[in-house]
């Protein structure tokens, strides 16, 4: 029999084959060595934040690792997609929409999932592949270098009045850590919302607000031009002198929640030998002495998990929010 025939018979065409990654090696059907297309990184940011920061400078290095790995790849280089509208909803729908084929990869901000307290999504954020956790981001609370000295003098205004709080993106990972901070630590404060983390720092800067919550990675600038100065820090210690960490405080519960975990997903049920491949790719590259040192100069605080255990920890997270639903709805209605 003609294999144009067989192929016909078993109701198989060359171009469906081709379209489910096989090709023609020496008469026989193989699987293509992935990765054997572009890859898109999707950024549920504006150029220049926190996330789009690590992107630019992870993606050369990983399109490499990738072709180290996997000789015989003919693809592998990576794009990044800027996709900031409706505060990520858009590139979270997009990532979870895409084809599970391990050609379209993301960043994820876990405290999105407090969407779906407020408004129905068209997404179930469970079913996301959730690839591995880069790093954790530390929340800090900073005020512009002529505002308050310390954290005692910033509550002792705040008894007297409530002061002003730049709490980032309405409804987003700021905004609710920014609730639980405030609730947890009982600071007489008004919450006032900006649509990034710029709008924030230029909001402290004017003197719009006197304090805010940042993540330290995104205003380390501001900090190495002593433009702005930090009240305290939500990590289990502080290696800032004068300034006390959360558990200084009396708070260590909340170094492992207000913080801002940075995760790489993909759309539900990519295959497990092309997340395994992907995973192995980060695996080298967040391993890597040049990516190291320029995490700990930028403050990005790499404690990396991968596959399974990443996802574990990504819904523990997600679940939290979840059961903090009463107080939050306070706010986010």
């Amino acid at each position: 029999m003609e294999r144009r025939s067989f192929l016909k018979l078993a109701g198989l065409t060359l171009g469906s084959l081709t379209l489910n990654g096989l090709h023609p090696v020496e008469g026989l059907w193989a699987k293509e060595i992935y990765p054997a297309e572009r890859i898109t990184w999707i950024v549920p940011v504006k150029p220049g934040g926190g996330f789009d920061i690590m992107a630019r400078f992870l993606s050369p290095r990983l399109a490499e690792i990738f072709k180290e790995l996997n000789p015989g790849a003919k693809g592998g280089d990576i794009i990044l997609k800027n996709i900031a509208e409706a505060g990520g909803r858009r590139a979270y729908s997009n990532l979870f929409n895409a084809k599970p084929n391990g050609y379209t990869i993301g960043d994820f901000n876990l405290g999105f999932v407090t969407e779906s307290l407020t408004d129905k999504v068209e997404f179930d954020f469970n079913k996301f592949t959730f690839l591995l956790r880069t790093g954790v981001s530390v929340r800090v609370i900073a005020t512009k270098k002529d505002g308050f000295k310390n954290w005692e003098e910033m509550m002792k205004a705040a008894k007297e009045k409530e002061i002003k709080w730049a709490a980032g993106n309405f409804g987003r990972g700021a905004h609710i850590d920014s609730i639980l901070a405030k609730e947890a630590m009982g600071i007489p404060a008004k919450l006032i919302n900006f649509p990034g983390t710029a709008e924030n720092s230029n909001a402290v800067l004017r003197g719009d607000v006197q304090v805010g919550l940042f993540s330290l990675d995104s205003i380390q600038g501001l900090l190495n031009a002593k433009e702005f100065r930090l009240l305290v820090i939500f990590d289990k210690k502080s290696e800032y002198p004068g300034v006390p960490s959360i558990k200084d405080l009396g708070y260590p519960e909340l170094a492992d929640t207000i913080c801002y975990h940075r995760y790489i997903i993909g759309p539900p049920g990519i295959p497990k030998d092309i997340a395994n491949t992907i995973i192995a790719g980060f695996k080298k590259v967040l391993s890597n002495k040049e990516v190291i040192a320029w995490a700990d100069k930028n403050e990005f605080k790499l404690d990396s998990l991968f596959g399974d255990e990443a996802e574990k920890v990504a819904k523990k997270v997600m679940n939290y929010y979840v059961q903090m639903t009463p107080t939050l709805l306070k706010y986010i209605k």
